[in-house]
């Protein structure tokens, strides 16, 4: 598990204030830079179109009178001026009439490429004039004023005023000519970065010094802070002693005192439920002492139970057993027998007749099976021991016991010598291979046999199907007497086998799943 990065809380007062105290520092020093900025420009702005109505003011004579050398004269007077680069004065066609700026070949093809007629030079006449700033390469960015200059019919021209409300009342209007001044503002540019550089290093100073303030502050806030977490880890080892030092006067002061009176209760009621806990621990140790006594004699109750009822079943089956073989088998005897004389002896045309006297012979016969079993359940089991090859039992069994042509019965099993009591066994795998017959459905299935030795000197013998398979239910139930899930049957032949194999000291187990199949395991010494 990846462990989480930690932060102190200092820390974390540290960076939002320097944070907010950045972010505040940058935001009003692009505010303070962008006003100085706009500033700046609009100053030159202002600046030139100062420049440029004066240069309309001072050109008409020149304008109307086509004086080019007077026009010139006042053209370069205007770029003497500061940041001018250029000034060009036009008459109302849009021809120049004259033109001063500063001998560069980029303004000079600038100038020179530009071009106004007529049209453009009357529709100034409604705005009064116009201002914008382009970018004029190897000379950086200017500001380009247009004022043009219009004739009243009051006789003499002038310029239109920049307050609407100073132009003088008149009838009508003529536009005689533009005027066009350009001014740089890269020295505006270089004095706006040298204010920036300023800002920044101002900036920096104040967020380190605020930053470096706040660090202080924080320390003096966080100490109390400290000293109660140390006091909690402290009570939180179960050093309950601990108690924090009062070093400030405020608030933190009476949490100071709190805590420690907190701390005093804390280990008063420690050692009260440490009391409670031992009285409690000693109750324990004899309440599971007890239980422990009452689990036994509970094991002891439940199997005296079980063993009476299990000798309860004994006792009845037995009186069963020995009441069924006095009463029933001299009659059943006699039965076959006359039975037998029938079909010997009969002329039977009818083959239904013959089928009914063979059915009550096998009924006599099932009838002396299960006699048998009650018989054989109710006496004690006598094991007599020989040593045989457990090969020789299998295949006994198989050939004891008929299965119909769909059922198939695979032998293998292995070849060694075991010590059991051949009949026993014999009799346990006819058994099982029997269930599995009887188990299978009418589409037939296969019965396998198995055996192979185990470990700690024992063998095993597996007796495995593909029959319609058990529930839990009917599995948990398989080895109780007179259980059975067939229609023709008492219930003893499984329990029958379970006692064969627990007097050979061996046991049996059962795993079954319905719809695919059974198998039976059974495990036993070897010798």
């Amino acid at each position: 598990m990846k462990s989480e990065m930690r932060y102190s809380l200092s820390f974390k007062f540290t960076l939002v204030i320097s944070i907010v105290i950045i972010i505040t520092s940058v935001v009003l020093s692009w505010f303070f830079i962008n006003g100085q900025s706009l500033l700046l420009q609009s100053s030159i702005e202002n600046k030139g179109i100062i420049i440029a109505h004066g240069l309309a003011g001072s050109c008409e004579y020149g304008v109307v009178a086509k004086n080019h050398d007077f026009l010139l004269s006042l053209t370069k007077d205007t770029i003497k001026k500061d940041d001018v680069l250029y000034a060009v004065i036009y008459d109302e066609l849009g021809n120049t009439l004259a033109e001063s700026l500063v001998s560069t070949t980029d303004i000079n093809n600038f100038v020179t490429a530009s071009s106004f007629d007529q049209k453009y030079i009357a529709s100034l006449d409604k705005n009064g004039l116009q201002t914008k700033i382009l970018n004029i390469k190897e000379i950086g960015d200017v500001v380009e004023i247009f004022v043009p200059m219009v004739s009243y019919n009051t006789g003499s021209y002038t310029f239109i005023p920049t307050n609407p409300m100073m132009m003088p009342k008149a009838k009508t209007t003529k536009v005689i000519g533009l005027v066009r001044v350009g001014l740089t503002l890269e020295r505006i540019k270089y004095q706006i970065s040298k204010v920036k550089r300023s800002i920044i290093i101002l900036t920096v100073v104040v967020i380190l010094a605020a930053i470096i303030i706040s660090i202080f502050l924080i320390k003096i806030i966080i100490r109390p802070i400290n000293e109660l977490l140390i006091g909690t880890n402290q009570i939180a080892k179960g050093i309950l002693s601990y108690r924090v030092p009062l070093i400030s006067k405020d608030e933190f002061r009476d949490l100071a005192i709190s805590f420690n009176s907190m701390a005093s209760d804390m280990e008063a009621q420690i050692k009260e439920l440490n009391r409670e806990k031992k009285n409690l621990l000693t109750l324990k140790i004899a309440f599971e002492e007890r239980s422990r006594e009452l689990e036994k004699t509970l094991d002891k109750v439940q199997s005296i139970q079980k063993d009476l009822i299990s000798a309860e079943k004994f006792a009845t089956i037995g009186r069963l057993s020995s009441s069924v073989a006095h009463e029933l088998r001299n009659p059943l005897a006699s039965i076959k027998n006359i039975s037998y004389f029938l079909l010997k002896m009969g002329n039977y045309t009818n083959e239904k007749e013959k089928k009914m006297i063979q059915m009550l012979s096998d009924e006599v016969v099932r009838a002396n099976k299960i006699i048998t079993e009650l018989l054989d359940y109710s006496k004690t089991k006598q094991i007599n021991k020989l040593e045989i090859d457990v090969g020789v039992l299998i295949d006994k069994a198989i050939k004891s016991v008929p299965v119909a042509e769909n059922i198939k019965v695979i032998d293998q099993s292995g070849r060694f010598i075991v010590s059991v009591d051949p009949d026993r066994i014999v009799q346990v795998l006819i058994n099982l291979i029997a269930n599995a017959r009887d188990a299978m459905p009418q589409t037939g299935g296969t019965i396998t046999l198995s055996s192979s030795v185990s470990t700690d000197n024992k063998f095993m013998i597996k007796v495995s199907d593909t029959a319609s398979g058990m529930t839990d239910e009917t599995i948990a139930k398989l080895f109780e007497p007179l259980f059975t899930t067939k229609l023709k049957g008492i219930g003893l032949g499984l329990p029958i086998v379970k006692e064969i194999i627990e007097a050979h000291g061996g046991v049996i187990t059962v795993t079954s799943k319905v719809g695919v199949g059974t198998e039976f395991i059974v495990l036993l010494p070897i010798k």
